[in-house]
């Protein structure tokens, strides 16, 4: 009987250990900001949705663009706002403008695939329909600018983003996905009937989930179907609008020789215009790049050469303001 005790013991141990090098990640404190942040709710149908508000208090009187992240399969919006570092929210104070963390049901979102087995798929839940009554909300609440409204998304966020993106064109100015791709023909809801707005893309090219070359997606062992490669990603958003179109490639400088992980930045542009701008993040992972938030090391090396919510904002031009 002790032997047997002695031996559970051991194993509980080990698993625990093995939990806590790969899953696990302390989550960052939180940076003093100008504002609360607040937890609001939204009825869609019969649903209770729920999301993360954060509004600074010195916006200026003009009307004021809006961020919202979207998070990733098996977290939440609380958990996206820490794994960005609270960059968000740092940079809506600096830049002015609003922020919006929305809780997907049940973990997750209803997104652009039609092979996601997850409940947001499979009960149909209408996330278009959440989004866009949180962007109604911010616009009575405060005075957003319905022509600068902008979504960052991660994983299954990011495929969310996109699904926003394609199916109701002309309602978001520009989005941002870090660890998505498009789905192949047969694993896509909708298709590209308009130009996208600007995108700003970041994948790794060892993403143990998104594979970066394309092909098939599982999520601790389910089948999320197949997705083209980040490459073909970009280039199909920028041929969504017609016309000639010139690329620029950049390497980034590498800040850190400790960083096992380098990044390069792909743009595709119609004259002056940014279409998309693909960052691949040479042996990196399923993680949104930046310096103040750890993620689980099953999901990946993050690169530390830049903040992917600092480029977005860059990208959309929110740090001109």
């Amino acid at each position: 009987m002790i032997i047997a005790i002695s031996i559970i013991s051991l194993i509980v141990l080990i698993c625990l250990t093995l939990f806590l090098y790969w899953a696990y990640a302390p989550t960052p404190k939180a940076p003093r900001l100008l504002s609360k942040i607040s937890k609001e709710e939204i009825l869609i149908g019969t649903e209770k949705r729920t999301y993360w508000k954060y509004v600074p208090t010195r916006l200026s009187k003009r009307k004021v663009p809006l961020v919202i992240v979207l998070h990733g399969s098996g977290i939440d919006g609380a958990r996206i706002r820490a794994w960005t570092g609270y960059e968000f929210d740092l940079m809506a104070d600096e830049y002015g403008f609003a922020v919006a963390y929305p809780d997907g049901y049940k973990h997750n979102w209803n997104d652009i695939r039609k092979n996601a087995p997850f409940p947001a798929k499979k009960k149909n839940i209408d996330d278009v329909g959440f989004i866009k009554s949180l962007i109604e909300s911010y616009r009575l609440t405060h005075d957003i600018d319905l022509r600068q409204v902008y979504v960052f998304g991660y994983s299954n966020g990011g495929t969310m983003a996109l699904r926003l993106a394609i199916s109701e064109p002309g309602l978001l100015a520009g989005l941002a996905i870090s660890g998505s791709n498009l789905p192949t023909d047969d694993n896509l809801i909708d298709n590209l009937r308009a130009p996208m707005p600007p995108v700003l893309m970041v994948n790794g090219t060892a993403d143990p989930i998104i594979p970066y070359e394309g092909g098939n997606v599982r999520f601790f062992g389910k089948d999320l179907g197949n997705v083209i490669s980040a490459l073909a990603t970009a280039e199909a958003i920028a041929e969504s609008h017609n016309g000639p179109k010139t690329t620029q490639t950049v390497r980034l400088p590498h800040l850190n020789p400790d960083d096992l992980t380098t990044a390069e930045r792909k743009v595709w542009l119609q004259d002056e215009q940014k279409l998309v701008a693909l960052y691949t993040v040479h042996g990196g992972g399923h993680v949104v790049p930046q310096s103040i938030a750890k993620f689980p090391r099953l999901m990946g090396k993050a690169n530390r050469d830049f903040s992917a919510p600092r480029e977005a904002v860059n990208f959309w031009g929110l740090n001109r303001l």
